[in-house]
């Protein structure tokens, strides 16, 4: 006889409870995951890959009551959960109703596992018992603020899949799922890349591999594998269906997709009751018109755009500096024509560190754009914001020879020997995105302004929306191991 197991996967939620233009909210996603589940409700698992917690206003602990709601079954810490730390993350963990995986994540201190996590579950669908391990991407160190996540260390993912999948086998786990908070890149021919990749080709086989971190969805059998990824603010929804043979007690079948969220549909009434709660609050503050634009501005991560621009000038007014530079990957969205409010600043500018200044020297700065383009770097984090400042680029040259000339705004070439004031993010002060090797030489001050205060206050300075510098970055050719989602 055989039977159906729906394995559903999602990430990168972002505590995006509210319906936005950034995402439909949490409560038509109830209704994208009742669908499958009402199908088959005892042969249905909802896994979560991570990034949901870090939320300005409603916080992580609001967050994971909803993802006990929604009866999330197995959950992989994020990068982003470290961002506030070892008590914001424990307390996180301890208030969720379902297991939280982390397998190569441990403290420092002691090389124990997270308090509250664990390395796998095995749960039991129609009598089947499917392992599920917890992988969370090893660039992570690089991706959070340095002091938040100075308690921890990692330790290598694959590593940790050859260790535990045997572990699970001899446990009884007859289908085997990798929870994995990991990027993979989809070439233009289908073919898969990075990080989930790599982990995929040095473990033992797998039925099930859910990646996420970077936005693009993917349903695809791969190897053997159901690989997937879903979920950036609640729009899409990852499905794998298994077919299992009870009598040969494995799995004979496999296929898998990707669920769209309709942002009209009706969810869960107890959802839309909790997010009502949880959210009305901050209703008002949202909501309010800060200032107008006359035409959208996207953001893109490989290349400039005015809304990358506007934003580093944000953190140049919150300094009061000549420079002011940021990572490209802590934006991303629209601005739409018309009234802008603090929520849609908010959804293009998700993190609100403090801003940090101090002073860089021309030397410093010519090193940290060509740390920026270089190769491997590019690939994880793509491009750089900057503001005050000018960069001459030559992508046909190898690294570290890409950059051709930085000048002031006004044409004025950087003298390398000089020191110019700048701002930043506390995260890439930190050495964020791994620039330590230029973050760690600038003896950065933290202000008591926040990026968003910053934000605000410059918008309403401004009134209607402009970037008066623009474009600047002159680059000849494209930048190599371009994997920038938009």
């Amino acid at each position: 006889m055989e039977i159906t197991l729906d394995i559903l996967g999602h990430a990168d939620f972002m505590g995006r409870l509210r319906k936005s233009k950034m995402g439909p909210g949490i409560v038509p996603f109830s209704g994208t995951i009742e669908k499958v589940r009402s199908r088959n409700p005892e042969g249905t698992l909802l896994l979560d890959a991570g990034d949901e917690w870090a939320v300005n206003f409603w916080g992580g602990l609001p967050v994971v009551k909803a993802l006990n709601l929604l009866g999330t079954d197995a959950y992989t810490l994020g990068n982003h959960e470290f961002d506030w730390g070892r008590d914001f993350l424990e307390k996180c963990i301890a208030a969720a109703d379902f297991p939280v995986l982390a397998a190569n994540v441990h403290y420092k201190e002691t090389g124990s596992l997270i308090k509250g996590a664990q390395p796998y579950t095995i749960l039991e669908r129609r009598g089947v018992k499917i392992g599920i391990l917890g992988l969370v991407t090893e660039y992570t160190p690089y991706m959070v603020e340095k002091s938040a996540f100075q308690p921890f260390k990692m330790s290598s993912a694959a590593e940790a899949g050859s260790r535990y999948i045997p572990k699970m086998r001899e446990e009884g786990a007859e289908v085997i799922v990798v929870l994995a908070h990991c990027p993979f890149y989809i070439g233009e021919g289908g073919q898969i890349s990075g990080e989930l990749w790599d982990i995929l080709e040095k473990i033992p086989p797998v039925d099930v591999f859910i990646g996420g971190h970077i936005p693009g969805d993917y349903a695809g059998v791969v190897k053997g594998t159901c690989v997937l990824k879903a979920g950036f603010s609640k729009a899409s929804l990852g499905h794998a269906r298994l077919v299992f043979d009870q009598e040969k007690r494995k799995v004979v079948r496999k296929s898998c997709q990707v669920l769209r969220t309709d942002p009209k549909q009706e969810g869960r009434a107890d959802i839309a009751a909790y997010a009502q709660k949880a959210t009305e609050p901050f209703h008002e503050y949202l909501t309010e018109t800060l200032a107008y634009l006359d035409q959208p501005w996207d953001m893109t991560l490989a290349r400039e755009s005015k809304l990358g621009d506007f934003l580093a000038d944000c953190l140049r007014y919150g300094g009061k500096t000549e420079l002011a530079y940021m990572n490209a990957t802590s934006a991303g969205g629209r601005l739409d024509k018309g009234p802008v409010t603090r929520e849609s600043f908010i959804n293009v500018s998700r993190f609100n560190d403090p801003i940090c200044v101090g002073e860089i020297s021309g030397e410093q700065l010519y090193r940290l754009i060509e740390l920026v383009f270089e190769p491997h770097r590019f690939g994880n984090n793509a491009s750089i914001l900057i503001s005050g400042f000018h960069a001459q680029l030559d992508h046909t040259k190898p690294s570290p020879h890409k950059t051709i000339l930085l000048t002031l705004s006004d044409g004025t070439p950087i003298d390398r020997r000089k020191k110019y004031s700048v701002a930043t993010s506390s995260y890439m002060a930190s050495g964020g995105n791994d620039t330590s090797l230029v973050a760690g030489q600038i003896d950065f001050r933290k202000l008591k302004t926040t990026f968003h205060e910053a934000v605000f206050a410059y918008a309403r300075e401004q009134g209607n929306l402009f970037v008066e510098d623009y474009p600047r970055l002159q680059e000849k050719g494209t930048p190599e191991n371009d994997n920038s989602p938009f």
